[in-house]
């Protein structure tokens, strides 16, 4: 694992778009930013990068991230 942890993180809706933006903060100032598109009609969406996430960050914080992503793309899904 690295020698630098989250500090925090966004997982939101971009407007206008069937896509989630992701922005992690991490201690050594760095900024990850990912757009992860998905289908509003299912729901389904590929984001391959949680693997190299759970090397730099964690599982435990993969885990979190991946959950706060479900949790976004479902309320997003239900909008229609």
């Amino acid at each position: 694992m690295s020698e630098y942890h989250a500090t925090h993180f966004t997982v939101e809706p971009v407007e206008g778009d069937d896509q989630i933006a992701i922005v992690i903060h991490a201690s050594d100032g760095n900024k990850w930013e990912y757009g992860i598109p998905f289908s509003r009609s299912t729901g389904r969406y590929t984001f391959e990068e949680l693997d190299v996430i759970a090397m730099d960050f964690g599982d435990d914080f993969a885990e979190e991230l991946s959950e706060k992503l479900e949790e976004v793309v479902a309320a997003e899904v239900g909008k229609g």
